[in-house]
């Protein structure tokens, strides 16, 4: 009798040693869980890594796409915006998207974009709190030389396409400064333009209304009544780009790419 109390004793103690669970696990039933556990997808990674400041590169810039009207504002938190800016262009219905030239957080936590506007002044921007924003990287960048009449693209600071264009007349030249992509166009098929409208944050120094439009400039083909060779100067400020190039320039970049128009 006492032996089979010593024997149920022990079997008590060895069954409170054990892990919760352990006792009603045998050991393929372990090895099968470990290799459930293990076949369990990774957490997703994210997007991209941010950089604090969101300050563009020659390699890279952050862009923020509204989606919801917004409050542009001249300091961050101020209590009253300057002007309200709407998630989609009126007169496309195409999605807004602007260039992020920095980024700050409050002491409240909430973060802030200085954006470039697409607006007159040329190179004016303002403040929008990130909350109202999709933030992405865009690693494509324009480079449009007055002197040399070329546009280029880079790809993470690399060249990848260079062509040829036509620019504003002297009377009504284009524009120098930082600007981006506002929107991509697609044009009708009998459209001198060509099949497609990059139009710019960029506006005309000279024409403050241009065929019923606010003066903007534009990257587009050239067919018909508006073609023109590639190193010539007949346009009202735009860049035109003879046909097929501009779908091609358009297949690299979009909105809110940056477009750098130099001497």
């Amino acid at each position: 009798m006492r032996r089979l109390l010593l024997l149920i004793g022990l079997m008590a103690a060895t069954l409170i040693a054990l892990p919760v669970g352990a006792a009603a696990q045998d050991p393929e039933t372990a090895i099968i869980n470990a290799q459930a556990e293990s076949s369990l997808p990774a957490p997703p990674a994210p997007l991209f890594t941010p950089d604090p400041s969101y300050r563009p590169t020659p390699k890279q810039v952050y862009v923020a796409r509204l989606i919801t009207r917004v409050g542009v504002f001249d300091r961050p938190g101020e209590a009253a915006p300057r002007r309200l800016l709407q998630p989609w262009i009126a007169s496309t219905g195409n999605p807004v998207v602007l260039q992020v030239l920095e980024r700050t957080v409050a002491a409240n936590g909430t973060g802030w974009l200085r954006v470039l506007l697409p607006s007159r002044p040329n190179g004016s921007s303002g403040w929008i709190n990130e909350a109202n924003t999709i933030v992405s990287i865009d690693p494509m960048r324009v480079r449009i030389s007055l002197k040399r009449h070329t546009l280029s693209v880079y790809r993470k600071g690399r060249l990848v396409r260079r062509i040829g264009v036509a620019l504003g007349a002297r009377a009504t030249p284009t524009p120098k400064g930082r600007f981006s992509i506002y929107q991509e166009v697609r044009e009708p098929w009998f459209s001198p333009l060509g099949p497609w409208a990059l139009h710019l944050t960029a506006h005309s120094n000279v024409l403050f209304e241009y065929a019923g439009g606010p003066g903007r400039v534009a990257i587009h083909g050239a067919r018909g009544a508006l073609w023109a060779e590639a190193g010539t100067n007949p346009s009202h400020g735009c860049i035109r780009v003879p046909d097929p190039g501009i779908g091609r320039i358009t297949a690299l970049v979009r909105p809110g790419t940056p477009v750098d128009i130099v001497a």
